[in-house]
């Protein structure tokens, strides 16, 4: 019995014919009771399964055509959805922007940030405003939370902006409710601080804004709070710790504000006395 199997699967198209051959020949012999009692047979053992088993693979074929376009469905309305999201963040942004240009009293230049620095540091950025638009250097770079940095580097079409995050960079601000001036400096463009007088009335909590002095940012920008309160190591100073007011990571637009160096006036004065 075992050849049998074996034979009849290795000659499966033999085998077929074979069979079809005498089931053919048994019909033509049989009288019509026979032949339809066979016909009967072979519809429910054979012809019954293929038809069935065909209409099944048909049936996931399209299932499965359906399931794949389905997906691409799917797929291209979690894009636009998404594409809408942003769409609402960003305009909800540029309204936010839009009230505090209209309460600004300088003139204002709209920019994106196009370039991020590639580091955790972010230390600098450049926008889509350059000297086509207005934009000049060290005029301020600002965001409706606070100060973003100054204009180092100005192209036809872009701008570099170096930003108070840069250890580098050193601004003049104060504590707004009594006008206690200092510097903000970092040392790693992750804690920044300045340094005021000893007695000097101070709080967590205060907020930190511009000074005007320098020459570079007006008064009164916001910059930050002031966050903890440490002893220096000079005793006639003390150190306060300022969490800034501005997300660094997730700025998408800025301000430029068309504003020159407040020393710019004074250039002739300086180069008459021989100052470079």
């Amino acid at each position: 019995m075992y050849w049998i199997i074996q034979f009849i699967i290795r000659h499966r198209n033999f085998s077929s014919l074979l069979v079809t051959v005498i089931a053919s020949l048994l019909m033509l012999n049989a009288d019509l009771a026979r032949q339809q009692a066979v016909a009967r047979v072979l519809t429910i053992s054979v012809f019954y399964p293929f038809q069935f088993t065909v209409s099944q693979a048909a049936r996931v074929r399209r299932l499965f055509s359906e399931n794949k376009k389905l997906r691409e469905e799917i797929t291209a309305l979690s894009v636009k959805c998404a594409q809408l999201e942003e769409a609402a963040a960003e305009n909800k942004r540029l309204c936010g922007m839009l009230g505090f240009e209209e309460n600004f009293s300088h003139t204002l230049l709209s920019a994106r940030v196009v370039v991020r620095e590639p580091s955790h540091l972010c230390r600098s950025i450049v926008i889509n405003c350059g000297k086509k638009h207005g934009a000049a250097l060290y005029m301020p770079v600002i965001h409706k939370d606070g100060v973003v940095g100054k204009i180092i580097q100005t192209l036809s079409a872009i701008s570099l902006v170096q930003l108070i995050r840069d250890p580098t960079e050193r601004i003049s601000v104060m504590i707004k409710k009594n006008r206690e001036v200092g510097i903000l400096e970092t040392p790693d463009s992750r804690n920044f601080f300045i340094q005021c007088r000893k007695y000097a009335e101070v709080s967590v909590g205060d907020t930190i804004v511009t000074s005007g002095l320098g020459g570079i940012y007006p008064r009164g920008l916001m910059v930050g709070t002031v966050v903890e309160i440490r002893e220096s190591s000079d005793p006639l100073f003390k150190d306060l710790f300022i969490f800034t007011s501005v997300d660094f990571f997730h700025i998408d637009e800025v301000f430029v504000m068309k504003l020159a160096p407040q020393w710019a006036s004074f250039r002739s004065e300086l180069d008459s006395l021989g100052y470079k």
